[in-house]
């Protein structure tokens, strides 16, 4: 069973924990972008999983095709392209703009359809994820909008994170709108508190799962940083509230809590909150190193924090 992991690789420029990026002294520059690090989690995790993305020729392109063969993942395509790879400037004190965007026609934007029918056609591919980012241009969005249309096609799993990014879209209409398109077509879909409040939706996670039910016929997983992460399971809203650790830095730790739902969930027949708290787990992980791909645990990891918060 393979997950196809389509979308961008990028370059995270982090500043040290609590500080904008205008006012510190270095930023670190980390592998990053959704899809690039759910791949590289749920290979961590267990899962094979393919990354379908355009990677450049300049040296953070190289860079991330090294640490994609580092971890024994296939990419597709192949090649370079000269394209730049997209940077994405982070913003510790920002709520409204954690994150900011930056690249004229980026590397993950020469994806193709005909790249898109290759992957789709490898030996056990059985799961399809994908982000927001790649909708904010039309290329992309013709490419994406067509995977998840022949992934449904083939009654593949669809996994999404919308990531509603503000900063990314020229206009706030175009953002939902692309939000419920994933949505809709999702079985299972990631928000975070702060993405419903950047989307305009409830907050509250009672309030938000009940209005999320009577639109939407994928599950949710909602996350919620230090608060934890819920979820309806037989019907009842589960919330799993991780133990409290000295947090080093928070990037991609959402990335990593669904890369260890989707891996858990991947060809189950229910959830359970075991599952729920197993995520919970590796998104706690995650934030004990800087970096989000450095940081994303293995599934041993996982379990012997589990039975250390569970002892």
């Amino acid at each position: 069973m393979v997950i196809v992991c389509l979308g961008e690789a990028l370059i995270d420029l982090v500043p040290p924990a609590g500080q904008s990026p205008g006012s510190a002294p270095h930023l670190a520059v980390e592998p990053g972008g959704a899809p690039l690090n759910i791949c590289v989690g749920l290979n961590r995790l267990g899962r094979e999983s393919v990354f379908l993305g355009c990677l450049s020729s300049d040296s953070f392109g190289q860079r991330l095709a090294a640490l994609l063969e580092h971890e024994g993942i296939l990419r597709l395509p192949g090649g370079h392209v000269p394209e730049p790879t997209r940077l994405a400037v982070v913003d510790h004190t920002s709520a409204d703009a954690p994150f900011r965007f930056y690249g004229d026609a980026p590397a993950d934007s020469a994806l193709s359809r005909s790249d898109v029918d290759l992957a789709l056609k490898l030996p056990g591919i059985s799961g399809l994820y994908v982000s927001s980012l790649l909708l904010t241009a039309e290329s992309g969005r013709d490419v994406q909008t067509y995977a998840i249309e022949q992934a449904i096609e083939r009654n593949l799993p669809v996994y999404s994170d919308p990531n509603p990014r503000p900063p990314a879209w020229s206009w706030a209409e175009d953002m939902i709108r692309a939000t419920v398109y994933l949505l809709e077509r999702s079985t299972l879909a990631k928000l975070s508190i702060e993405d419903a409040r950047a989307l305009d939706w409830p907050e509250d996670p009672a309030t938000l799962f009940e209005w999320w039910e009577s639109r939407f016929a994928g599950d949710l997983f909602l996350t919620g940083g230090a608060a934890g992460c819920w979820m309806s399971i037989a019907g009842d809203i589960v919330h799993i509230r991780p133990p409290e650790v000295a947090m080093v830095d928070p990037t991609g730790a959402g990335d990593a809590s669904f890369a260890a739902l989707i891996a858990r969930l991947h060809g189950a027949e229910r959830t359970s909150e075991s599952d729920l708290r197993f995520a919970a787990t590796a998104g706690t992980l995650a934030t004990l190193k800087h970096g989000a791909i450095a940081a994303l645990p293995t599934a041993e990891q996982v379990d012997a924090f589990v039975d250390e918060w569970n002892g």
